[in-house]
């Protein structure tokens, strides 16, 4: 019997996902992602580093240099992520981030040499139905969506990348090492978005900076839970797929709690919203039976 623990944390850390991005997108009102992504980046590299108290193998230059390659290739998906929810709208994102499960099917046949099943083949067309769905109210708001879209997908490839490169490294140095080395990559590259801030550290107001600490801290947060559940449980796959509600979860609570945290989305109207939760829902299949 799968213990309670490895179903109820990514669960949670679906939901946090989804609090995390309102609480970040409030954050970046007025265009500003770089300062917030800098101090999302550093809280995350200064709480990772608790994993070192898991212990792991010892380490050496090439194992420390695979973690440095997936905490580079993170950084990239988060730059996206911040583009994507920043200028877009998060029940538009944050489904479509939720085909990283795809290109991770996609990219491990590609390593593999394996051929891809039709499951992966149906995986790929409800991924465009549902990307129809999301993208229903095209004409009236294209910019959006575009931005929604394009750079959702682009962060879903580096995530996606991050997580066939920890399937294979992770083994040889053990979470616990591995994690610290590839999230203190994350926060020293961070230091390269200095020269895109709009404004000094010291300019962001205080609302601004409560948002993004406690947008880093549950972003984090829920990123242990996911890492915990993975690493004590084995269980990659069902942790994936039910962390991928957090598709649904950024459709229903933008729609009913989004103004807690000053988010109009809801304000498209109820047809969108709709057709974005059944877009949603159909993404969520396309990644069930991607892992089938």
């Amino acid at each position: 019997m799968r213990p309670a623990a490895s179903i109820a944390l990514p669960l949670c850390s679906a939901v946090g996902y989804t609090f995390a991005a309102m609480m970040l997108k409030r954050a970046m009102e007025g265009g500003h992602p770089w300062r917030v992504l800098f101090v999302v980046n550093l809280i995350g590299a200064v709480l990772f580093q608790t994993w070192l108290l898991h212990g792991g193998e010892p380490y050496t230059a090439t194992n420390v240099g695979h973690a440095v390659l997936a905490g580079t290739a993170f950084f990239i998906g988060q730059v996206f992520t911040f583009i994507a929810i920043s200028r877009g709208d998060i029940s538009i994102a944050t489904p479509v981030l939720g085909t990283k499960v795809v290109f991770v099917a996609l990219f491990a046949s590609l390593s593999g040499g394996e051929q891809l099943g039709w499951r992966v083949w149906a995986a790929t067309f409800l991924t465009s139905l549902a990307l129809a769905l999301l993208g229903g109210e095209w004409r009236a708001n294209r910019e959006r969506l575009l931005v929604s879209v394009v750079f959702s997908f682009l962060a879903s490839v580096a995530f996606a990348a991050t997580d066939v490169m920890q399937q294979l490294w992770v083994p040889g140095l053990g979470f616990g090492h591995f994690a610290p080395v590839m999230f203190a990559t994350v926060g020293t590259l961070s230091f390269a978005l200095i020269p895109f801030f709009s404004a000094p550290l010291t300019a962001m107001s205080r609302t601004m900076v409560t948002w993004a600490f406690a947008g880093g801290v549950a972003l984090t947060i829920q990123a242990m839970g996911i890492a915990y559940c993975i690493a004590v449980y084995h269980e990659v796959t069902v942790t994936n797929v039910l962390y991928n509600t957090r598709g649904l979860w950024s459709v229903a609570l933008v729609w009913v709690v989004g103004h807690w945290f000053a988010n109009a989305e809801k304000q498209v109207g109820g047809a969108v919203m709709s057709r974005r939760l059944a877009g949603a829902l159909i993404l969520l299949a396309a990644v069930y039976l991607s892992l089938a």
